[in-house]
């Protein structure tokens, strides 16, 4: 029996749960587990310098950034296949992923960090939303309104896109309520049918029960 892989983080992480995603779409046990301490406790900076989360072990092979992960798992568990074998369609799924995390994660963060503040910067906020309106707009044109993001069957993209939907979610809920997908059609219909694939519907409700 495959040893279960150690994934160090915590559910409500787009980052982890984007790794969580993987591991149940592939099939692959896992444990996931935050030492005392957090991401800066000894026992995980032993492992990662950087002392972020996610980090992983599986065996002997300590990997982190979840991008990396990502590909690892394709490259050592290939099957079911996550990254299309077609070129065009591998470059695809990459690049909704590569939008989703370098165009609306990474405000979503800047957004959580000024919500999470008693003062927020509001010339941040709004230069922030700006750009966050652009990068979700990116995203309604390169995804599919579902079942799932690209093809015939769930990918990489979904991982991506379902951690970058519930990180939105909750960053409006932050803000006030702010419903911040908008008037986007298609990232609508993804998210109502995605919402509906067993893997995400166990990660979501394990996202639910962390608070």
């Amino acid at each position: 029996m495959r040893k279960p892989i150690t994934i160090f983080g915590t559910i409500t992480s787009p980052y982890v749960n984007r790794v969580v995603l993987a591991c149940r779409a592939k099939r692959l046990p896992y444990r996931l587990t935050m030492p005392a301490g957090g991401a800066k406790s000894p026992e995980l900076l032993a492992i990662n310098p950087l002392g972020k989360i996610p980090t992983i072990k599986d065996g002997h092979q300590v990997l982190f950034e979840s991008g990396v992960i990502l590909e690892y798992f394709e490259d050592k568990y290939p099957a079911p296949r996550l990254i299309p074998s077609s070129t065009a369609g591998a470059a695809r799924v990459r690049l909704i992923a590569a939008v989703a995390e370098n165009y609306v994660v990474t405000m979503l963060v800047r957004l959580f960090v000024q919500a999470s503040r008693a003062a927020p910067d509001l010339a941040i906020v709004e230069d922030t939303r700006k750009k966050l309106d652009h990068g979700l707009d990116v995203l309604n044109q390169l995804a599919c309104p579902g079942p799932v993001a690209f093809g015939r069957s769930f990918t990489l993209a979904d991982c991506y896109l379902v951690s970058t939907l519930v990180f939105l979610e909750r960053v409006g809920v932050m803000m006030g309520g702010v419903d911040l997908m908008g008037a986007r059609k298609t990232l609508r219909r993804y998210w109502a049918a995605i919402r509906k694939n067993p893997h995400v519907k166990a990660t979501l409700a394990d996202i639910a029960a962390a608070g």
